[in-house]
């Protein structure tokens, strides 16, 4: 019966806890670049879009990022190589998404709002609503290569339960202590 009283305690603990989500994706410079667009003769242009993570933020939630990689917007020949906060010697013109931020920069989108930097660390409250996009800032994806391994947290700003979820969580947990009680009384 106390084994039944703890099972029952940390169920309900779980439920009236606060939810996190912790998620490590991999963004790829050719394939999640925010640009459709393609300069390069080399291959036939194909369809790229950022990498939908499919976790929905709401207004409120902490979005944190912590990100780790390499990655380059050049031919490997040109030994230009960045890690996710970008060439810190060029941003993006004003005609792109992403612009004002390094190229080759780790960048974020909520639904189909403007993009903003992530690099290797963002931690910020959002204000708007929507899923998490992720992607490389660039004007060309025709010779982007590399990845960068983005680790995600999302922190929900409540989780409130519903009340008929509450009775439903708390009423059977109440009878087993009253049992136990009467049993050992």
């Amino acid at each position: 019966m106390r084994k039944l009283i703890i099972i029952t305690t940390v169920i309900l603990l779980m439920g009236f806890t606060g939810s996190a989500q912790a998620i490590t994706f991999t963004v790829d410079a050719d394939l999640d670049s925010i640009t459709s667009t393609y300069y390069q003769n080399i291959i036939p242009p194909y369809n790229i879009t950022p990498l939908n993570t499919n976790l929905f933020l709401d207004n409120g939630d902490l979005l944190e990022v912590s990100a780790s990689g390499t990655w380059s917007n050049a031919p490997t020949s040109y030994n230009l190589i960045f890690g996710p906060n970008g060439n810190p010697n060029e941003n993006i013109a004003a005609t792109y998404p992403g612009a004002g931020s390094p190229v080759a920069a780790l960048m974020g989108r909520i639904g189909n709002n403007d993009y903003f930097f992530i690099g290797e660390s963002y931690s910020s409250l959002v204000n708007k609503s929507g899923a998490l996009w992720l992607g490389f800032n660039d004007t060309d994806y025709g010779n982007n290569w590399g990845t960068v391994n983005a680790d995600v947290n999302i922190t929900k700003a409540s989780t409130p339960v519903p009340e008929p979820v509450t009775i439903l969580l708390l009423g059977p947990a109440l009878l087993g202590l009253l049992g136990y009680k009467w049993k050992r009384g």
